[in-house]
Formats: C-alpha cells, sequence, structure tokens
C-alpha cells in the first residue's frame, strides 16, 4: 500500500520550488475528515447574514431570506442593507484574504423562490458593492453555481452565462459538481472529476478568472478512490487556475435523498490525504 501510494504520488505532484495555490478542503465534516485523513484541511462554511461570520473559513457561502429584487434594493440606513454591511465589517476584521459567495446555486430549482437571473445578478453586485463602501476588501469574490449549469445550452435558463454578474464582480468561478452514480435518480453513469469540471475552467480561462470547486462528491463505489486520484491529477494538470475543491462530506439528508458523499474507507482517506500532502499543489 505504502509503494503504491508513492509511486501515485510520485506522478501527480509538482516540483517543490512551485508554491502551492490550491485549498484542498472540506464542506461538511470537516473535523471528521481532518482526523480520517491525518491531514489539516481547509474549510468551506455556509452562513447567512445575520449570523456571525466564520472565524476560520476560507470559502463562506453566505445568503439571507429576502428575495433578490429586495437585496438589490436595499439602501443605506434600510434593516437589511446594513444587516449586510454588518457582516461585511466582520469579514473585513478577519484580517485576511477570504473567498465569498453570494447565494449558492442560485439557477437550482431550491433557488427558483427567489426571482430571476437577472434579479440575482443585481443583488449580487449590490453585495459587492456594500462590502466595497465598507472596506472589505479582502474578498476573493466567488460565483458558485452548479457544474451542470456550465454544460446545459445555452438557451436553457439555467445556463451559467445568465447568471454571470460580470467580470468586474468576480474573481473566482466556481461550481459544485457531483458523480451521482444512480442515487435520487439520476442515470447510473458514472461520472469523472474532470467530465465536469472542465467546463468551469473552460469558462473561467474565457473570462481570466480563477475557478474552483466549492462542492464536489462522488457516490459510494469500489472506484471511489481511484475516482479522487484522478481528480488529483486533474487539479495538479491545472493548478495555475484552480485554486480551490473542497469535498462535500455529508451523508443524505432524510427522506427522499438517497445520496451519500461520506468518505468512508482507508483507501478513500488516503486518496483524499495525499492531496492534503502534495504542498507543492495543495494548501489547507
Amino acid at each position: 500500500m505504502v509503494v503504491a501510494t508513492t509511486a501515485a504520488l510520485s506522478v501527480m505532484t509538482t516540483p517543490a520550488s512551485a508554491a502551492p495555490t490550491t485549498y484542498i478542503g472540506v464542506a461538511g465534516d470537516h473535523a471528521g475528515l481532518s482526523r480520517s485523513t491525518g491531514e489539516p484541511l481547509a474549510l468551506h462554511s455556509y452562513s447567512r447574514f445575520d449570523r456571525r461570520v466564520p472565524a476560520n473559513a476560507d470559502m463562506i457561502t453566505v445568503k439571507t431570506s429576502a428575495k433578490w429584487s429586495q437585496v438589490a434594493a436595499a439602501r443605506p440606513g434600510s434593516a437589511l442593507y446594513e444587516q449586510i454591511a454588518q457582516y461585511a465589517r466582520g469579514v473585513k476584521a478577519l484580517n485576511r484574504t477570504v473567498m465569498v459567495a453570494y447565494h449558492h446555486e442560485p439557477e437550482a430549482g431550491g433557488s427558483r423562490g427567489f426571482g430571476t437571473s437577472q434579479e440575482f445578478v443585481a443583488a449580487y453586485r449590490q453585495v459587492v458593492s456594500i462590502f466595497n463602501s465598507v472596506g472589505a476588501t479582502n474578498v476573493e469574490w466567488t460565483w458558485q453555481m452548479t457544474a451542470y449549469s456550465f454544460r446545459v445550452r445555452e438557451s436553457d435558463r439555467r445556463a451559467a452565462i445568465h447568471w454571470y454578474p460580470g467580470d468586474a464582480y468576480v474573481d473566482n468561478v466556481s461550481a459544485d459538481g457531483y458523480n451521482w452514480g444512480s442515487c435520487d435518480g439520476h442515470s447510473g453513469k458514472w461520472l469523472s472529476f474532470a467530465s465536469f469540471t472542465e467546463p468551469v475552467v473552460q469558462f473561467a480561462r474565457a473570462h481570466g478568472k480563477k475557478a474552483s470547486l466549492g462542492e464536489f462528491g462522488s457516490v459510494a463505489g469500489s472506484q471511489r478512490a481511484q475516482w479522487l486520484r484522478d481528480a488529483h491529477r486533474y487539479v495538479v494538470a491545472n493548478r495555475d487556475v484552480i485554486s480551490a475543491a473542497f469535498y462535500f462530506q455529508n451523508g443524505s439528508s432524510g427522506a427522499g435523498d438517497t445520496c451519500n458523499w461520506l468518505l468512508q474507507t482507508s483507501a478513500e482517506h488516503d486518496a483524499f490525504g495525499d492531496m492534503a500532502r502534495d504542498t507543492s499543489t495543495f494548501r489547507s
């Protein structure tokens, strides 16, 4: 096992002289996966504007229950504006650069009640403007979509291009990508990490931006450890543009959800831990 792991790393690592550029981390059970891999891992936290800023997060995805049109129309002195401004001050107080995403997966079904793509774009831009107004410039603005949105035709309302806030408002093009297998009624086709990440990387390159995976995961299977090693190779090959990858370490959420993404075997923990140990590419 040790010999095989060493051989795999010899293929995937980059020269030691190169500085690590890519966060490798977790969305979900961060403490558990850190223990299982024996490695420190970066943290992606989900938050709301009416909560405290997560102090230790490397990426923060934040939203409010207000509709996008309300966020876009928020003006100084209003409760909503001041709530966002207060959160921005909390991010500023971190005194370090942090990835911040506003309202992830806006095109997905769960966000239909918040408004249109045009209203999302206006709300996103307003959030950026509020952060800038209080001097919270230590933010890498991260636009977090589903990976699927980069693969559908432009005529589809979910297509990423309809939800893009514009180059002036985005530093990092992010997506949530999964190898679903047959869970939740999917086809059962085994999707590689590259198959859903490459369209995101291409979009980022076309706009001169960084790319990231705010969430990624695979259903369980005998090949999942190898799937992770293939993901490792892909990120190394595209380390010039991919700045973060956060594994979605979560089980099923209840009735109607049959997807269990938890890495559980020693082989899977070794494969993911090898990413963190590849310090020529990854940082935590």
